[in-house]
């Protein structure tokens, strides 16, 4: 049986995701129990066992057995939030995949709610389940379906049908795969570096007592047609929907938090588009990296100019990172993994610091339009929705992205980094910003209207 270890950073990063999925159509338990075979035969991920021995973590590969597959009768349309929340807290047994789904059966529309450790999966490799489990599970039903179009990696037709070749399982990418031909310019000191610091590691004393994690989150939305409103005004004025975003955060965090505002806003970087070979087939459960942003910079300039300069700023930083990411896997091998008890250490110590609970960083991230069925597939998701909850550290972020043409925001944090009142704060003021944003003049149109006019 393969085993692997589990790195460092995976040891700090435990926390549950749940996608809450509304679908309208009729199914048989039987299709949905096949589709969630035929995806769990897919991913390597999803059939690994989590084990511990002497407080380390690893992975048994190919020992899981099936997806737990729970089926809750469906009253309301709100049953779901309970199911979610269990979900969301309960955590998953060494016996069992770190997958697992729930059913909510009504008669015309059904809630589906997938639950994963983020150790092996992220918010967007959650949408390629979703996207392969509803396709399979539109197959099941036996009516045709063109999956041509907008069909995920490894899900290409033009027949009607998934083909089985083409849904076949992989081999998982580990992190060798990734670090590739690398070797440090000096090897002596990036040994001493690793020794000394696996040193100052091991000194950390471990926490008898856990401290518990008691989050709560907001959700919002920008109707269709603000969404599309920011969405022309990025392209008149050339930035991405990312870079207003963040514009739109960091100018919103001083009216929430004052002076102790985070000092960075980290965003996440998805490298599985095409940057790295050893990632052709393994599509899933690898994100990899993140760049952090600086917050108050730059507070009176002109709110498209400052995103501009953000988006310039994120095409370089993001570069850098992806240069940079088989030096600091490399490294990251080369440490020795907290324990939980270490890491509840370090986050007390936090708590005692008064550092927002979450080490002056806010956590960003944008998922871009989901789009996870089609309009004329038998099963069609009429809703989407993303919950989160960490179980190690303190978690503060801020998760958008855009379903059925509608701006969607997810604000989830710690009772230590945020509360309901702040959050509610935040909303507003986020939202604001966006909105204000519209009403600037577009100067870069009207300079280039005005070089077009002297042209002629």
């Amino acid at each position: 049986m393969k085993r692997r270890k589990l790195s460092h950073i995976e040891h700090i990063v435990d926390g549950n995701i749940v996608y809450f999925v509304r679908v309208r159509g009729c199914f048989e338990l039987k299709g949905l129990r096949s589709a969630l075979n035929r995806v769990q035969r897919r991913h390597p991920a999803l059939r690994v066992l989590l084990g511990e021995e002497r407080g380390r973590f690893y992975y048994d590969y190919d020992a899981a057995p099936n997806i737990p597959l729970r089926v809750v009768r469906r009253s309301t349309d709100e049953d779901y939030r309970y199911e979610c929340e269990l979900e969301l807290q309960r955590p998953f047994g060494n016996d069992n995949p770190l997958f697992r789904a729930t059913w909510l059966r009504g008669e015309q529309e059904s809630d589906l709610l997938f639950a994963t450790s983020h150790r092996i999966c992220d918010g967007a490799s959650m949408v390629i389940l979703v996207q392969e489990i509803l396709r399979c599970l539109c197959e099941s039903t036996g009516v045709g379906v063109d999956t041509a179009q907008h069909a995920p990696p490894g899900i290409t037709c033009g027949t009607g049908k998934l083909e089985p070749g083409r849904f076949a399982p992989y081999e998982p990418v580990t992190r060798r795969d990734l670090i590739a031909d690398y070797r440090p310019p000096s090897v002596w000191k990036r040994n001493l570096t690793a020794r000394a610091l696996n040193c100052v590691l091991g000194l950390i004393p471990e926490s008898r007592r856990l401290s518990e994690n008691r989050e709560h989150s907001l959700e919002w939305r920008a109707n269709v047609s603000l969404s599309e409103r920011l969405k022309q005004r990025c392209k008149q004025e050339e930035v991405s929907v990312h870079a207003m975003f963040l514009v739109a955060l960091d100018r919103a965090l001083p009216a929430v938090f004052g002076d102790r505002a985070p000092k960075w806003i980290e965003n996440p970087i998805d490298i599985r588009r095409g940057r790295f070979p050893a990632l052709k087939d393994d599509m899933v459960f690898f994100a990899g990296g993140n760049f952090k942003l600086m917050t108050g910079q730059s507070p009176d300039e002109e709110f498209w100019a400052r995103a501009r300069t953000v988006r310039e700023e994120i095409l370089v930083k993001v570069e850098q990172e992806l240069l940079d990411l088989p030096r600091r896997i490399h490294f990251s091998e080369m440490l020795r993994p907290l324990s939980r008890g270490q890491i509840q250490t370090i986050v007390r110590l936090g708590d005692e610091m008064n550092m927002n609970g979450s080490w002056n960083r806010f956590a960003f991230s944008n998922l871009g339009n989901l789009a996870v069925s089609e309009s004329e597939t038998p099963v069609q998701a009429t809703d989407l929705r993303i919950y989160m909850h960490s179980l190690n550290v303190r978690a503060l972020c801020l998760v958008t992205y855009t379903f059925n043409g509608e701006m969607r925001f997810y604000c989830m944090g710690d009772e230590k980094c945020l509360d309901p009142h702040q959050a509610e704060t935040l909303q507003h003021s986020f939202m604001s910003m966006l909105e204000n944003a519209l009403t600037h003049t577009n100067v870069r149109g009207d300079r280039l209207s005005h070089c077009a006019a002297e042209v002629k």
